[in-house]
């Protein structure tokens, strides 16, 4: 298949011409917004929470004559707009968003302006875990297979960065905050990954948390495809609303790869789940078995996923900030099944049940130290489930030192956080790479 038969001409550009636009967050996909609106003649305002950015980023606002709002969203920025662009760190449900509301303002995602200028075939992979992983197996895949692709959304840079005018296909990685606002979105292929218990401090509840998911293939027709995994009970309950192509995948048929499973760089048994969607979408580009097998055999994983960092005195030590979950962190424990493990966790909560995963500590782990602003909650929770060997750090540099002294030689000290982090950092990037020079200062 060429994956050729969704193709859209380009939105007439003279849209944005002179629409004042506001942009709420200045994360990079807010910047690559205004970038893109204030290239098309839009007046845009740039609305960010935080009292202060950096002076790089407000002379390049200046540079491209967009206006900036700091310290908070306020009425004032909606007066005159005619389309809010929400950044995926926003809630929807701040006062002045549900203003623009009222007032029947447009609301879309980066994706949605994304998606108004594309003309070649999207590939969008959403779930709980494995969405970096699968994404980036499939770009890779595809170029192995000569493919002209594009690896972008909510990994690497953002979707409306891309130029599709020299592309066969865009490969995106969609998070649930992103598929909020969407209105015409929709992917040729759409992956569905998993389902748990996630980002409740968001979305409220388990139901809606599945309904903004859903949202994935809300626009698919029977000419797209979703490929979803049939082991997952919530994602098989989902998909009986889809119009699209179904097609599953499932690790006790391993089969659609032909190669074995322990020939599979990637170690853990969800790496198995993200190659077989992989290489569902790959076969369904044209790209042959022997070039998806391949690409399995050497592809070594993707930073902060449960990532070797270095070894000192016989311990080995592993990142894992990308497991911002608890059901992540639960994976990332399980691959490493029989060896005496130290597990830093914690950061800020996500609002979910930490009760399977303080289970499963006492089982296998032999010490935790507790980061961030969950620490209390993730004590409370395993000294319920009868496990003491509990430790506090306030910093990672703390944290690895620590860890380092409680775990012997041929055991491994991982952090696999179950929480987000912006507590404390950035983003799961910039925790996992404070780790890895703790660990490297360590050495």
């Amino acid at each position: 298949m060429d994956g050729g038969r969704d193709i859209r001409a380009n939105r007439n550009l003279m849209e944005y011409l002179n629409k004042n636009v506001t942009i709420f967050g200045l994360g990079k996909s807010g910047i690559a917004s205004a970038r893109k609106l204030a290239s098309l003649g839009a007046n845009v305002l740039a609305s960010e929470s935080k009292s202060t950015i950096e002076l790089s980023l407000a002379e390049a606002l200046k540079r491209i004559g967009a206006g900036i709002e700091l310290g908070g969203h306020t009425s004032k920025s909606i007066e005159s707009t005619d389309l809010i662009i929400v950044s995926p760190g926003v809630h929807l449900d701040i006062p002045v968003l549900e203003k623009a509301k009222a007032k029947g303002i447009p609301i879309i995602s980066e994706i949605e302006l994304a998606y108004q200028f594309f003309t070649k075939p999207i590939i969008a992979v959403t779930g709980t875990n494995g969405k970096t992983t699968t994404t980036t197996l499939i770009g890779k895949m595809l170029k192995a297979g000569r493919k002209k692709v594009a690896v972008a959304g909510n990994i690497g840079f953002p979707l409306v960065e891309v130029d599709d005018s020299d592309l066969d296909y865009i490969v995106a990685e969609i998070s649930s905050y992103q598929l909020e606002t969407i209105v015409n979105f929709k992917p040729w292929i759409g992956l569905i990954l998993n389902i748990q218990p996630d980002h409740l401090e968001r979305h409220h509840s388990m139901q809606e948390y599945i309904e903004q998911k859903a949202r994935i293939f809300m626009n698919q027709t029977g000419d797209d495809y979703l490929i979803y995994n049939q082991d997952d009970t919530y994602v098989t309950e989902m998909i009986k609303k889809v119009k699209a192509k179904i097609i599953g995948f499932s690790k006790s048929h391993p089969e659609i790869i032909t190669l074995p499973p322990e020939e599979i760089k990637i170690p853990g048994r969800h790496n198995l789940e993200n190659a077989l969607a992989a290489a569902q979408a790959a076969y369904l580009c044209g790209v042959g078995m022997e070039t998806v097998a391949e690409v399995l055999r050497i592809f070594p994983g993707v930073e902060h996923r449960i990532e070797y960092v270095t070894t000192i005195n016989g311990v080995d030590f592993y990142n894992d900030s990308k497991g911002t979950n608890p059901d992540s962190t639960l994976v990332a424990i399980e691959t490493f099944t029989g060896r005496g493990m130290v597990l830093i966790m914690g950061g800020r909560d996500k609002g979910v049940s930490l009760d399977d995963l303080s289970k499963k500590v006492k089982e296998t782990v032999k010490a935790v130290i507790l980061i961030g602003e969950a620490a209390f909650k993730f004590e409370q929770s395993l000294r319920e489930a009868g496990f003491d060997s509990i430790h506090h750090a306030g910093s990672m540099d703390e944290a690895v030192r620590k860890s380092f002294l409680l775990a012997n030689e041929n055991e491994i000290v991982l952090l696999s956080p179950a929480c987000a982090s912006f507590d404390m950092f950035a983003n799961y990037e910039e925790r996992g790479k404070a780790f890895k020079q703790a660990c490297l200062n360590l050495k």
